[in-house]
């Protein structure tokens, strides 16, 4: 929304230089999109968010801005209708107008020339000037947030009807397009056809022109769920509509029209007029709604101490009239705030106000005792990640209809009654498809070399039809496991390095073949457990989702379910010696039926003094007939001390011990 800052000023005389006043507007919510100079006034582009309709006027943006500044504002002058004169209103469906004022004036010169700051505002506003009559109503709308249409009353066949449409009614609106109607949609009717879209356009048989000389002037308050749904069935927004759908004030539209004559009379003379208003008994659901906010809510929910003054204060600028008692303060709910339901939009109309800028980031008392934090467990796990070289992803809980036929059962799919488009029909059941569905747009686009991951939920239908939450963390890899260098050999990732990632961020998992898994290969899967407990999955996916995806790259994916993990409650270090490391290689001949981590686990159990890691280094069979049956196999030991440097003495006699335990348990011979 544009609007014009010497305009505003003439409400807010005190607004400080702009950038300043720039920055107050967006504290408040109302954030700015750009300033632009014009001679010497300045035009500001708001972005109003859809619950702020009541700031869609100059007067709506004062009001806001009257708590900063502490400055009361003035309504502009409008004529009362202290009795109504007759006019032709006969029917008015309460559904769709709760309030409906109708202004009627015989004999007006509409050939006069717009008044130069009319004209001037309406086009720095970015409205283009029609006549004398709409451009006042635009004026008006523009002032104080009320649209208003005006008939020409000699083109309107009898009385003034607010009515549903009957089906296949027709008109030609303003714009030169012609409308079949249907019978939901609320219009303005003479006795004979409709003569408008309620709130949104009306027809061009009735519009005024320079020659009318005698209008009708509307001015209601319309239903904002029917305005939006006219809006939305013919795909047309105007000025009208967009803020009707978002919801007008109740009780304006009878000052407005007043204020609408007051401009007239200023500019001609109007000798006939009537005017008539039909009200519900209850216009609105909000209206002088009453809210207690107890005392220490403000506190509690901000983290500081406002004084009562302050609150007292600002809420009374707002227009919210409040009072305070031993319970609190009582607000009564004005109609021009339809987004006021609850206290706790009160303590954020007090804390805009005060400032977001003047909060020191301390968190609010007892604010968060009963939340459970599950995002700390999951944000150790992503830094561990990505640590190892991987890449966040995020996407759609949505998936295609029958992406997941293949894998989970018809029965437990979640699907969606009214899908947004035809590809986020269904709730995914598993993240493989999101995951896939990544990869193949990777892969598309010649960035064959992934390590991926992602935290969402999965949802399955249950027997009784409610829908099961999962978190699951999942990821993907694929390609090799470095770029093209001469310092580095490529090696093609496989099972083994997905599963020392796994082992890197959960070092107490163990991993169990398994071929149940539907979505992932038989020749390659396996369980994740924790404590005996499955926590998990991981392998090569199934074929038939490698072609539904069009992927050719090797894949291997993981998935873990967060919930039924259990954290490791703490880490144990050990300090690393500061002194030399001493290796020692030993090769013996063994029964080839012995395995090799029977023999690293037997010498790691016995705890040497000074070793500190094993492994088998080199393995070879030897064809000779004396060999038959046996294998060479090369260990190598290291030793270190943590107190001094260890002397060939200790680390022989460590040797000696270790010797003696391959003869005896495995009956090893050592080869010189």
């Amino acid at each position: 929304m544009k609007i014009s800052l010497n305009w505003l000023k003439e409400y807010i005389p005190n607004i400080k230089k702009n950038d300043i006043f720039i920055e107050e507007l967006t504290s408040l919510g109302l954030e700015v999109s750009s300033e632009v100079k014009v001679k010497k006034d300045t035009v500001i582009d708001i972005d109003m968010t859809p619950n702020r309709a009541d700031c869609l006027s100059i007067i709506g943006i004062a009001r806001d801005l009257s708590a900063i500044y502490k400055n009361k504002i003035a309504y502009p002058k409008a004529i009362k209708f202290l009795k109504l004169k007759h006019s032709n209103i006969l029917a008015i469906d309460k559904k769709i107008s709760s309030s409906y004022s109708a202004l009627i004036i015989k004999n007006i010169d509409n050939s006069l020339k717009t008044p130069f700051f009319i004209k001037n505002r309406l086009d720095m506003c970015g409205l283009k000037t029609i006549n004398f009559v709409v451009d006042v109503l635009n004026y008006v709308m523009l002032e104080n947030g009320q649209p208003m249409h005006a008939f020409d009353h000699d083109k309107f066949n009898g009385n003034i009807k607010v009515r549903f449409a009957k089906n296949n009614e027709k008109m030609t609106a303003l714009d030169g397009q012609n409308y079949t109607l249907m019978k939901d949609i609320p219009v303005i009717a003479d006795d004979k056809k409709p003569q408008a879209i309620a709130g949104v356009i009306g027809s061009e048989e009735s519009s005024v022109t320079d020659k009318t000389k005698n209008i009708i002037i509307e001015s209601a308050y319309f239903t904002p769920n029917l305005i939006r749904r006219s809006s939305k069935h013919f795909r047309l927004q105007t000025d009208a509509s967009y803020r009707f759908e978002r919801g007008v004030d109740p009780l304006i539209n009878k000052y407005a029209i007043g204020r609408v004559l007051a401009i007239l009379t200023e500019h001609t003379s109007i000798e006939d007029f009537s005017f008539n208003h039909l009200s519900a008994p209850k216009v609105a659901k909000h209206i002088n709604r009453s809210i207690l906010v107890k005392p220490n809510l403000f506190e509690s929910s901000l983290g500081i101490k406002i004084s009562d003054k302050f609150i007292l204060q600002t809420l009374s600028y707002l227009g919210f009239n409040p009072k305070k008692s031993k319970k609190g303060f009582s607000v009564t709910i004005p109609s021009h705030r339809f987004d006021i339901g609850i206290a706790q939009d009160l303590v954020e109309e007090v804390a805009r106000v005060y400032g977001y800028n003047n909060f020191k980031p301390i968190l609010a008392t007892n604010s968060l005792n009963n939340i459970k934090d599950s995002t700390n467990q999951f944000d150790g796990y992503s830094d561990l990640l990505v640590a190892r070289g991987y890449n966040e992803i995020i996407s759609f809980s949505f998936i295609p209809k029958g992406d997941q036929s293949n894998h989970v059962p018809k029965t437990k799919i979640a699907s969606l009654v009214n899908p947004i488009s035809e590809d986020k029909a269904e709730l995914r059941g598993s993240m493989i498809n999101s995951i896939l569905n990544t990869c193949a747009y990777n892969f598309s686009r010649k960035n064959n070399n992934l390590r991926i991951f992602e935290s969402g939920k999965t949802y399955i239908k249950h027997r009784d039809k409610s829908i099961i939450e999962e978190n699951i963390l999942a990821g993907a890899i694929s390609g090799i496991n470095s770029e093209s260098n001469l310092k580095n050999e490529q090696v093609k990732l496989s099972f083994f390095d997905i599963k020392g990632d796994l082992l890197s961020i959960l070092p107490d998992v163990s991993f169990e073949v398994n071929a149940d898994i539907k979505y992932i290969g038989k020749a390659c899967q396996a369980v994740i457990k924790q404590n005996n407990k499955i926590i998990g999955y991981c392998g090569e996916p199934e074929k038939s989702l490698y072609s539904q995806y069009s992927i050719k790259n090797q894949i291997f994916y993981f998935e873990l379910m967060i919930d039924k993990i259990t954290p490791i409650s703490s880490l144990k270090y050990k300090k690393i010696s500061i002194f030399p490391k001493i290796r020692r290689d030993l090769t013996i001949l063994i029964d080839d039926e012995v395995i090799a981590s029977d023999i690293i686990d037997a010498v790691q159990r016995k705890s040497f003094n000074y070793m500190i890691t094993s492994k088998i280094s080199d393995i070879f069979y030897n064809k000779s007939n004396l060999d038959i049956g046996n294998k060479s196999m090369t260990i190598e030991f290291v030793f270190q001390d943590k107190s001094s440097t260890l002397r060939d003495e200790q680390v022989n006699d460590e040797m000696e011990k270790i010797v003696l335990l391959l003869k005896n348990k495995f009956k090893a011979i050592v080869r010189s």
